[in-house]
């Protein structure tokens, strides 16, 4: 098993065994995918083993595939599992004085919530799309990642180093139900549909082959670059919401809610979380021309298996949450016209990220080469570690009041920070009605 080949990581010196580790998933342990066999499925979990070319190669092994996405999958779904969604604010807004209602043409936000209800047995209706492209994880370039793996057969090992090029692409459409049980207490229910397209590519590819027997090593060789392409639509994590009204004056009114997520999605299409989720929070909101709100919460998972244990092969760790904060304003340009503005933030606790890395190779030389009798290779790389990090977004659009209840909306969300997925601008229209 190559017991002489050794490698140095930040100027350690380890055995062959922890490099093809190393290789194989960059941060994962072997079982960390284990029920996900991608050999067989057609999930996109599996694409990015499939486009490294690492479920070609004859004696490559299923295992070592499934650790190869890992590192990604738990990166990427911690982040498209929780994206955000399109509020259920009504529009026009009754409020009660000393039992008289009064009525407020402030539309309200779009992407957060406000603390007003929609009225004792009225019924809110919404629909949007939105598209969300995504260009950097932690601030790499998803057309240029650098990948390094190992295919293991009887006689040899071949070494891989190449560049991934990935397209990740979500549309989402959201339908949200709200229904007034009472003045105070609304009921939600959020159905997100979403179409998911992955597609990865390799590029500058290269091999080393390495002799078990001998340890003698020759290479680069060009590599065959491969690629795979897929695309999932169906239903998300649906979302079931209450809020509540603690205390309402004139204009000003403060409510708290508890969204809770259900694990409905396939997470193995990047469709959901595979995770429960929980959100208390807290809303404050003043109604006037110019209307301020702020939104303060924190949100639970349970486990997932897209965030395998790694020191603990075959078992999961939660999906990362975190407090999450929205703090806006809309302004009433005209009766039927608002302008909305947030800025947003979302906090990810002990959440896996993806660093680039490099892996020093040594192995013998044939024994017809020239001295040196053994070669030292840089493989460059990709490995994962927690941390914990925010992502702040800027959200601006408007809503427009047509006819009676009709609100329609135009929004852009604007991510402020390269942590975690970042996407370009994500453009967002919707229609929705009050009965």
């Amino acid at each position: 098993m190559l017991k002489e080949f050794r490698f140095t990581l930040r100027n350690r010196p380890m055995k062959k065994r922890t490099l093809q580790l190393l290789l194989l998933c960059c941060a994962s342990s072997a079982s960390a995918m284990g029920q996900i066999d991608c050999s067989t499925s057609t999930k996109l979990v599996c694409q990015i083993p499939f486009s490294t070319g690492a479920l070609n190669k004859n004696g490559s092994s299923v295992t070592g595939a499934n650790s190869v996405a890992a590192g990604f999958n738990s990166a990427i779904a911690t982040q498209v599992s929780q994206l955000p969604l399109s509020s259920s604010s009504s529009g026009t807004v009754v409020l009660y004085s000393n039992g008289v209602p009064q009525t407020y043409h402030n539309l309200g936000p779009i992407l957060t919530d406000r603390a007003a209800t929609i009225g004792k047995h009225h019924l809110f209706l919404s629909f949007t799309a939105s598209q969300f492209y995504f260009t950097d994880i932690d601030g790499q370039s998803l057309g240029r990642i650098p990948f390094a793996y190992s295919a293991i057969s009887d006689t040899s090992t071949v070494y891989t180093e190449e560049n991934l090029d990935i397209h990740f692409k979500i549309n989402q459409y959201v339908a949200i139900a709200t229904y007034g049980v009472t003045n105070r207490l609304d009921v939600s229910m959020v159905l997100p549909i979403e179409r998911v397209s992955i597609g990865t590519s390799s590029f500058n590819a290269q091999e080393f082959i390495v002799d078990t027997a001998s340890n003698v090593g020759q290479g680069p060789f060009p590599a065959q670059p491969t690629n795979s392409r897929g695309t999932a639509s169906g239903i998300g994590d649906i979302l079931f919401a209450g809020k509540y009204i603690v205390k309402s004056e004139e204009r000003s009114t403060f409510s708290v809610g508890l969204n809770m997520r259900t694990p409905t999605g396939d997470d193995r299409n990047y469709l959901g979380s595979g995770a429960w989720g929980t959100n208390p929070y807290a809303v404050f909101s003043y109604i006037s021309r110019v209307s301020p709100h702020v939104r303060l919460g924190y949100q639970w998972n349970t486990t997932t298996e897209l965030n395998p244990n790694l020191v603990r092969p075959g078992s999961n760790l939660a999906l990362p949450g975190g407090l999450q904060y929205n703090v806006g304003a809309d302004w009433a340009w005209t009766k039927y016209l608002t302008v909305a503005g947030d800025l947003m933030g979302n906090q990810y606790l002990n959440a896996p990220r993806l660093t680039p890395t490099t892996i020093a190779l040594t192995f013998k030389n044939p024994p017809s080469a020239q001295p040196p009798p053994s070669t030292t290779v840089p493989l460059s790389t990709v490995t994962s570690f927690g941390s914990s990090y925010w992502i702040n977004d800027i959200s601006a659009g408007l809503k427009w009041n047509p006819y009676r209840d009709l609100i329609l909306t135009g929004n852009v969300l604007f991510q402020l920070n390269n942590v975690g997925m970042r996407a370009r601008p994500t453009p967002l229209v919707g229609i929705s009605y009050k009965f």
